[in-house]
C-alpha cells in the first residue's frame, strides 16, 4: 500500500524540479539582452571630428568600451571619456548627462553608443544632452516670450532714454506706421542695471534678454520682462502711449498686489518687481515720444528683419536672427545698427545642447554666453554699430572684430571668424534691398 503523504511530497518536489528545469531551459534557449553580442565599431560627430569607439557586448550587455580614434581637443576629450565607465555601468547612454565644458565630445560619445545594434532591431533617434549645470533652470515655472516678429518691419522711428532711480538706464523704442502716425506697430522697452548695482554681475547689463529675468524670477516669483511685454502689447494693440494719473494713488500700498491704488497710473497691468521701471521710466519716456509724434513726423526710418535659422535638414535650430537699422532720411545715412541672435523660449526647441541653457536670452544680452570666435558677441555688435554710424559699408566689415583669424594666442590672444557675420550679411542684404527700393539710403558697395 502506497503511503499517501510520501506520494504527495514526491509529486510536489517533482513538479518544482520540472518547473525549474523548464524555466532554466527557456532562459538558456532564448537569452534576452539589450544589444547584439560581439565587438562593434560605432561612431558619431564630436566638435571637430568623428569619434570612433570599439564596444564589446556579451549576453546583451556592454562589457568594455575603447576609443579607436578621434581628432577632438585632447584635454576636452579626456574629460568626455569619463562617460565610458558610466555607459558600461548603465548598459547604455540613456539618462547620462554631458560633461561640462566638453558637451560636443560628450554627445559624440553618447550618440555613437546609441548606434549600437539592438537585440530587438530598433534604432531609436538620438537626442543631444547638456551637462548638469545646464539643467539648473529646469524647475523654472515662469513663462514669457522674447521672440521677435518674423519678417520685415518698417516705419517711422522714435527713441528716448533717460536714467532713473539711482542710475538705471531706461530706453524706449516706438515705431509707427508711415501712413498713420498714430498707428503703433512696435513698442520695446529696455533697461540696463545701474553702474553701481549691488550685484556686480548685473552692473550695466541689459535686462530684457539676459539671465537677470531668471535671477529675479527665482527671488520674487516674477520676471522683470513680463511687465514690459504686457505694456508693449497694450501699446501696440490700443495705439496707446500715454496714461492718466491715478487720483487715488497711495505709494504706501506699493507692495500690496491686490490694491489698485498701489499704481501711479490708471489702466495699466504690471507685475510686482517691475512696477518702478514701468512707472518711473517706461511711461514717462512714451509720453515724451507721444509729444514728438504729435508735433511732427520723424525723419528717421526703422527697418527690422527677423528670420528663424534652419539646419541642413530645414529644421529650426532654436535660434532667430534679427537685424535692425535706423536711417536718417535727410542724409540717407545709417544712424544706428543692431544685430542679435535670439534663443528660443523653451530649451527643447534649441537643437545644440550646449546652448539650451540660454533659452529666453540672446547672444548680445546674455552675461554667460561664450562666443566661439573668442571675443565678446556684444563687442562685435557694438563695433558694427560704430562702423555704420561712421559711414561704413553694410557689407565691407573686414575691419570689425572676429571677421577673420588673427593674432598669436601665446602673445596677443587669438580671434577666429565668427559664423554670426555670415548670418548678419544675409540679413543686411534683405534690408538693404528694401531701403534702396524706398530710396532712403545711399549705395553700399560690396567688397
Amino acid at each position: 500500500m502506497i503511503n499517501s503523504k510520501i506520494f504527495k511530497k514526491s509529486f510536489i518536489y517533482s513538479a518544482i524540479s520540472l518547473a525549474s528545469l523548464m524555466t532554466l531551459g527557456c532562459a538558456t534557449s532564448t537569452p534576452q539582452g539589450k544589444y547584439v553580442d560581439g565587438v562593434h565599431d560605432v561612431q558619431a560627430k564630436g566638435k571637430k571630428s568623428q569619434i570612433v569607439l570599439e564596444v564589446h557586448v556579451s549576453n546583451g550587455n556592454i562589457t568594455d568600451i575603447k576609443t579607436k580614434s578621434h581628432n577632438e581637443t585632447e584635454s576636452l576629450f579626456l574629460n568626455a571619456e569619463r562617460l565610458l565607465t558610466k555607459v558600461v555601468a548603465n548598459n547604455g547612454h540613456e539618462g547620462i548627462d554631458a560633461v561640462s565644458g566638453a558637451t560636443y565630445s560628450s554627445n559624440g560619445i553618447l550618440e555613437a553608443i546609441n548606434k549600437l545594434p539592438r537585440a530587438d532591431g530598433s534604432t531609436p533617434a538620438y537626442e543631444s544632452v547638456g551637462s548638469k549645470d545646464e539643467s539648473a533652470n529646469d524647475d523654472f515655472k515662469l513663462k514669457w516670450s522674447i521672440q521677435p516678429k518674423l519678417g520685415l518691419i518698417s516705419g517711422d522711428y522714435y527713441y528716448e532714454e533717460a536714467r532713473f532711480r539711482q542710475g538705471h538706464m531706461g530706453s524706449m523704442t516706438i515705431v509707427t506706421s508711415s501712413a498713420d502716425k498714430n498707428d503703433v506697430i512696435l513698442a520695446e522697452f529696455q533697461e540696463s542695471g545701474r553702474p553701481n548695482y549691488y550685484t556686480r554681475m548685473y552692473q550695466d547689463v541689459p535686462k530684457r534678454m539676459s539671465e537677470y529675468n531668471f535671477s529675479m524670477g527665482k527671488k520674487k516669483g516674477t520676471a522683470w520682462v513680463q511687465s514690459a511685454l504686457t505694456m508693449e502689447k497694450m501699446m501696440v494693440e490700443q495705439d496707446k502711449l500715454t496714461f492718466e494719473l491715478n487720483p487715488d494713488y497711495d505709494p504706501k500700498l506699493a507692495n500690496k498686489l491686490k490694491q489698485p491704488n498701489r499704481l501711479k497710473y490708471q489702466g495699466i497691468d504690471i507685475v510686482a518687481g517691475a512696477s518702478n521701471s514701468i512707472q518711473q521710466s517706461m511711461i514717462p519716456l512714451t509720453a515724451k515720444i507721444y509729444d514728438q509724434i504729435q508735433a511732427q513726423s520723424s525723419h528717421y526710418k526703422f527697418y527690422q528683419h527677423s528670420e528663424k535659422l534652419l539646419d541642413k535638414k530645414g529644421q529650426w535650430t532654436g535660434v532667430t536672427a534679427m537685424l535692425r537699422l535706423v536711417v536718417d532720411t535727410n542724409t540717407k545715412q545709417i544712424v544706428k545698427g543692431h544685430f542679435d541672435e535670439i534663443f528660443a523660449d523653451e530649451k527643447a526647441q534649441i537643437k545644440d545642447a550646449s546652448l539650451k541653457k540660454f533659452y529666453r536670452q540672446s547672444k548680445y544680452d546674455s552675461i554667460n554666453y561664450v562666443e566661439p570666435a573668442r571675443i565678446g558677441f556684444n563687442v562685435m555688435i557694438d563695433g558694427l554699430n560704430a562702423h555704420l554710424q561712421q559711414g561704413g559699408s553694410l557689407f565691407d566689415i573686414n575691419d570689425l572684430p572676429a571677421t577673420g583669424d588673427s593674432g598669436s594666442y601665446a602673445s596677443t590672444g587669438f580671434t577666429k571668424r565668427s559664423n554670426s557675420w555670415d548670418i548678419y550679411l544675409s540679413q543686411a542684404d534683405i534690408l538693404y534691398k528694401q531701403m534702396r527700393a524706398d530710396d532712403v539710403i545711399v549705395e553700399h558697395k560690396k567688397p
